[in-house]
């Protein structure tokens, strides 16, 4: 069956769930020799209707006050009732963004793709459509990630970031080495 990854603005308080269900595969799949087992999701905890809600409108606003980009990737494919969110992205700009990001840059909130359709692409097709996305006003798209995502640092050098600061982060009360990464929007 030949599969079709669609990349837009989530659509339904049920598509959140599906980001949710996405966010906990990748914190377990990727952090798990960072982390302690503790600071992992546990996948049994789902939040409530009105949690999700709040999150849906959180990711329209972002849109709607052009202050950011959110998507989610969903597998046309996905039978019944099934949500087919394969994965999620955001940027962020302006008066939303983290405290690393500069005035005039741009930030890369979060990204994540099930694991287990990691190499399909999608990681690329999100980062593109939430990239396309910023204002030509800003020089930079910055993140942060766990000096120890290897595999994240990877993919990010792959798409042009290259580390740029060395800081720390905070999970769960405890500070683990994180590193700032950033890519040029110019031409």
């Amino acid at each position: 069956m030949e599969r079709s990854i669609t990349v837009r603005p989530p659509q339904s308080v049920a598509e959140m769930r599906g980001v949710w269900q996405v966010n906990v595969r990748c914190w377990v799949e990727a952090y798990d020799h960072i982390l302690p087992d503790d600071a992992l999701p546990d996948p049994d905890d789902t939040p409530d209707d009105d949690t999700l809600h709040k999150r849906f409108e959180y990711a329209n606003m972002l849109d709607e006050t052009d202050s950011g980009r959110y998507v989610v990737a969903v597998d046309e494919s996905t039978p019944g009732d099934e949500t087919g969110v394969v994965g999620f992205a955001a940027t962020r700009w302006g008066d939303e963004t983290k405290s690393f990001v500069d005035d005039d840059d741009a930030g890369l909130w979060v990204i994540y793709v099930d694991p287990a359709r990691w190499g399909e692409g999608i990681g690329s097709s999100l980062l593109d459509d939430v990239t396309s996305a910023v204002p030509s006003r800003y020089d930079h798209l910055v993140l942060e990630t766990f000096a120890d995502n290897h595999a994240a640092q990877q993919f990010y050098r792959t798409k042009e970031f290259e580390v740029v600061e060395r800081a720390e982060t905070d999970v769960g009360g405890d500070t683990y080495h994180a590193v700032i990464m950033a890519r040029s929007l110019g031409e």
